[in-house]
């Protein structure tokens, strides 16, 4: 059970509401989900667009690069996950991509999506650098990190899904067939990359994906526009 209290702590730091993203680990860490059932526990992030240009910033690579990342990786919703049997065995058993994705369906915004067996050459040449953050981060269990891609551009060539514009994206995961269905949400802009909604009565710092202060039940103004 230590392993699952390990794997627990990677996900359970989540940072409270700040103005901006000060690296890409806050947006991993405000993206983080976890499921368990039993000793089969699974772990999810939502790495929007944002997230992978933080990423090419902060690993210092080429101006040519950079300039890939930023225009590649919006055409795609990428999700990584990892999915741990726990049990009492002698090391984790990490599920692979393909049993990730039998257990996996998503949709953004009511809308089905399937995960994508081939994205963009660039795409695929640039994951395995840009990825080693956040694998490096998970330790000895880096290896079970699995990235699922989605189809992300509308008719017009716009990308539905961003961190810092309004969308949900649901993720139903069932660790087996016949097992219940764990839900999981994200609801953007995100705070780490679209800054924090101040409550207009009492001043209390909000999530900047949500319309009402909680406590106030008052509307709030649109997170400021990133610079």
């Amino acid at each position: 059970m230590k392993r699952l209290a390990l794997l627990l702590a990677l996900v359970s730091l989540v940072p409270a509401p700040r103005a901006r993203a000060e690296t890409s680990s806050d947006i991993a860490a405000e993206t983080a989900r976890t499921v368990q059932d039993g000793a089969h526990i699974a772990n999810f992030w939502w790495l929007p667009p944002e997230y992978w240009i933080r990423v090419s910033q902060e690993m210092s690579i080429p101006d040519e690069e950079r300039a890939k990342v930023a225009r590649v990786f919006r055409d795609y919703v990428i999700v990584g996950a990892l999915d741990a049997d726990l049990s009492e065995k002698k090391a984790p058993e990490l599920a692979s991509i393909a049993e990730v994705v039998k257990r996996a369906r998503f949709s953004r915004d009511g809308q089905t999506l399937e995960v994508l067996h081939e994205v963009n050459p660039e795409v695929s040449k640039l994951v395995p650098t840009l990825v080693y953050l956040l694998r490096d981060s998970l330790g000895k269990l880096g290896d079970g990190l699995r990235l699922l891609p989605l189809a992300n551009l509308d008719p017009k060539g716009n990308p539905y899904l961003s961190a810092s514009t309004r969308g949900e994206l649901v993720l139903e995961y069932r660790f087996k067939e016949d097992g219940p269905v764990h839900d999981v949400r994200w609801h953007a802009p995100l705070t780490a990359v679209a800054g924090v909604r101040k409550c207009p009565k009492g001043g209390e710092p909000l999530e900047a994906s949500w319309s009402f202060c909680p406590w106030h039940g008052v509307k709030l103004p649109e997170p400021e526009k990133k610079p």
